[in-house]
């Protein structure tokens, strides 16, 4: 290869591996600011950061220390925003109905995603709507895990990622990139471990980009 040619291939290859460490960077950064709002060594404005925005019990929550022990692999996906609003759409239709005959002539909100469930009352709607829930996972799984729709909490009305989707508009193609760490607190006087895990995401479409946030957990579920 001459080298002209190696220097344009250096070129060419420069670009993504400086991008690829820019996001690697920022999403340090953000999982950084969030950690240290919760253990007060930072501004609380760390907390901002969730997904969706920090809840009065989210604004409430600290943690006394934290250790990241691993990393797994970035999980990354590019899909059409249309057909994963129509698959959403067909689920929450499914649990709406399931919802209804488990509750008789109560009736239910077209709109689920303001309908306060109980912990027992999502359980029973994950039946007779594994059929949907697999579809989307088969057809979308990094934002099936994102929005949680193989847990009960999917069905939360915290749940951010519904209003990310209602936002997107239904159109085009979306990206949505996931880090996952496993983190580790030592709490109460005898400093007993608990391990959870920390995700920090991006969605991206046409019409706005949420940038780097972190999904919540603390507030609606300790998954």
């Amino acid at each position: 290869m001459s080298r002209f040619a190696l220097a344009l291939c250096l070129l060419l290859v420069a670009p993504a591996v400086a991008r690829a460490g820019d996001s690697e960077a920022e999403v340090t950064a953000v999982a950084d600011a969030y950690l240290k709002a919760l253990t007060g060594e930072g501004d609380d404005k760390g907390k901002d950061l969730l997904l969706g925005g920090a809840t009065m019990n989210a604004q409430l929550f600290n943690l006394e220390n934290w250790t990241v022990l691993s990393k797994d692999p970035v999980r990354k996906e590019e899909g059409d925003l249309g057909h994963a609003a129509a698959l959403m759409a067909d689920l929450d239709k499914a649990g709406r109905e399931a919802l209804t005959k488990m509750m008789g002539s109560k009736g239910v909100d077209d709109d689920l995603s303001t309908t306060e469930l109980s912990l027992e009352e999502a359980m029973k709607i994950m039946g007779p709507t594994r059929v949907k829930r697999d579809k989307l996972v088969k057809s979308h799984p990094v934002l099936a895990y994102v929005a949680r729709v193989t847990k009960e909490v999917y069905w939360h009305p915290k749940n951010p990622v519904r209003a990310v989707i209602a936002k997107a508009g239904g159109k085009g193609r979306y990206t949505l990139e996931v880090h996952r760490w496993k983190m580790e607190s030592r709490e109460g006087p005898r400093k007993s471990p608990r391990q959870w895990p920390l995700r920090m995401v991006r969605f991206k479409c046409a019409a706005f980009d949420t940038g780097w946030k972190v999904l919540p957990a603390s507030d609606w579920n300790a998954e």
